[in-house]
């Protein structure tokens, strides 16, 4: 397939997800906007406006070159901006369900570790293409991209996010182990993050009792894990085709979070294994193209860079997957594209935009190279024709 059609599918599966999620969005929320707010339609209207931003910025930044994000200066600014603004949390950022992950910007609440975790995306793409011979060697390095990642990871650990400072360090560890990294660097990178990790969770009661509730959810029904017990609830009830859009009975405040983490449940209760499949689906296409994209990109920092985007993308897609299904613990990672909130939709738009801006570059850099190819075979044919 062309890069002019890969560009197309990937743009049609994210807009079709983008429509599932504002159908989505629109029956799991209703009953708590009119409840809380006096409309059913309050979480809608603001979802079809960050929807229709994610669209234009997701467009604009595809017709920008995206080798242009290669300037060494420009990684590092945005590594910059992304520090001063998860330090600034702590001064001016909002606390919500005991958290200080958001800046409060009026109509949305902006959270800056999306902007960090596509800007360390970014540098690690820049400095893994450009570092070439020298990732062998642990000082030179690979240090820099340690001290650089422990910068962005430890304010959004404190906020506390461990779930989002996890991701961002599981996104960066396989952009590492695709590059020329020897294994056991990785392993010596990943190693000292056990136990913070492990002691992070047992000093937070909240994120203890996730791992908790998950642990004895079946062992202790009566108590533990009922968030998870209601999505499978929601999941199971719905069966091989649902029961219709705006049918689920988990939304009347049986499911928390129903339109937001787990609103891959009531797609599951209305849509049924065909409706979730349906939504899988699209996100394995996205992956099977980003990788193809990343295959055929001339450039080393393009391939990275593709294969960061895609695998943020997809990733964040089969964890929530999991975590609504009981095999992981609640984690509040939200499905791309289709769970309710403005912040993550709007970068996860701005990534593909990267990633068909990618493709679309590779396309046109392939069509100047067939017709200098075409010109010096017509050359050659002329002097061979004049010659004779």
């Amino acid at each position: 397939m062309k890069n002019g059609k890969v560009v197309l599918v990937i743009a049609a599966c994210v807009t079709l997800l983008l429509m599932i999620g504002l159908i989505m969005v629109f029956s799991a929320s209703s009953m708590m906007a009119n409840s809380n707010f006096g409309s059913l339609t309050y979480f809608f209207r603001k979802q079809v406006l960050w929807g229709v931003v994610t669209i234009i910025l997701m467009i604009i930044v595809s017709k920008i070159d995206y080798r242009k994000l290669k300037n060494q200066s420009r990684p590092l600014l945005f590594i910059g901006i992304s520090i001063l603004l998860l330090l600034g949390l702590f001064l001016f950022g909002v606390r919500i369900k005991g958290a200080c992950r958001w800046y409060s910007l009026g109509i949305i609440n902006f959270q800056p570790s999306e902007l960090a975790k596509i800007a360390l995306i970014i540098y690690f793409a820049h400095s893994l293409s450009s570092r070439g011979e020298r990732l062998n060697d642990f000082k030179t390095g690979l240090m820099p991209l340690m001290f650089i990642s422990v910068i962005i990871l430890f304010p959004i650990m404190l906020q506390p996010d461990l779930s989002t400072a996890l991701m961002i360090a599981l996104i960066t560890g396989i952009m590492l182990f695709i590059s020329r990294v020897k294994i056991k660097y990785i392993v010596g990178m990943a190693l000292p993050m056990i136990p913070l990790v492990i002691y992070m969770m047992s000093a937070n009661f909240y994120q203890r009792s996730r791992v908790s509730d998950w642990l004895n959810a079946l062992s202790n029904p009566l108590n533990a894990g009922y968030q998870v017990k209601q999505s499978l609830i929601g999941i199971g009830r719905g069966g091989w085709f649902g029961y219709g859009v705006g049918q689920s009975k988990q939304k009347f405040f049986f499911l928390p979070d129903s339109h937001t983490d787990f609103i891959f449940s009531i797609i599951g209760e209305e849509f049924g294994f065909i409706g979730t499949t349906i939504i899988l689906a699209l996100f394995l296409i996205i992956l099977y193209r980003g990788v193809r994209i990343a295959a055929k990109v001339p450039d080393t920092f393009g391939k990275f860079l593709a294969v960061g985007i895609t695998i943020n993308i997809v990733l964040y897609a089969f964890i929530n997957t999991a975590v609504v299904s009981m095999l992981l613990p609640a984690t509040g990672l939200p499905m791309p594209f289709i769970s309710y909130g403005g912040s993550h939709l709007v970068f996860m738009g701005l990534s593909v935009g990267v990633l068909l801006s990618i493709s679309r570059h590779t396309s046109l850099a392939g069509a100047s190279n067939n017709w200098d190819e075409f010109k010096e075979k017509r050359e050659r044919l002329f002097n061979a024709v004049i010659n004779s």
